[in-house]
């Protein structure tokens, strides 16, 4: 038929001249600006177009603080790299952590008062069990955490302590 009159050498030759027509019709349709670039003799082919500097009227300065300088998280403080030490070990020997051990104490005196409102428990049934939790944390009656214990111990007995009593506790 008709294609037996091509040869391989005819073929690869048409396909070169319309990969060739592709690519430059491909080039000219999306890249024309790069391309032109390319070709003219007086700009930088790397940085076409030279950057707007903060003087200039075409930018916006967004580092401006308009409203004031930014107020930090409740507790956050910025601090000097020499002002930041940790509690030295004969320091935290004898104090009460205040996040660890404060948190236990706490707790266990939920679940006495939580065993005394199931039970009926009384004065002396709340007595005895504290001592236990002093027994167990011999820093409580040193540490200066005391007035929040106090204030936590009233808030979560199912009774009145005096004063005189609370006073107790801790002895």
């Amino acid at each position: 038929m008709m294609l037996e009159a091509f040869t391989w050498q005819h073929f690869l030759v048409a396909a070169l001249i319309l990969s060739v027509v592709w690519y430059l019709g491909v080039g000219f349709l999306y890249y024309k600006t790069e391309i032109s670039n390319f070709f003219s003799p007086g700009r930088n082919v790397q940085n076409p177009e030279p950057l707007l500097h903060s003087w200039q009227d075409e930018v916006d300065d967004t580092d401006a603080d308009l409203v004031g300088k930014q107020v930090e998280e409740h507790g956050v403080s910025v601090i000097e790299a020499d002002e930041f030490n940790f509690l030295p070990v004969l320091e935290s020997t004898t104090k009460l952590d205040s996040l660890g051990e404060l948190a236990d104490v706490q707790e266990e005196i939920k679940s006495i008062c939580r065993i005394l409102e199931k039970e009926d428990g009384t004065k002396e049934d709340f007595f005895s069990l504290f001592s236990l939790i002093k027994n167990k944390y011999p820093k409580i009656s040193s540490s200066d955490l005391l007035p929040q214990l106090d204030e936590f111990i009233l808030e979560h007995l199912p009774f009145h302590l005096e004063e005189e009593e609370l006073e107790r506790l801790w002895i």
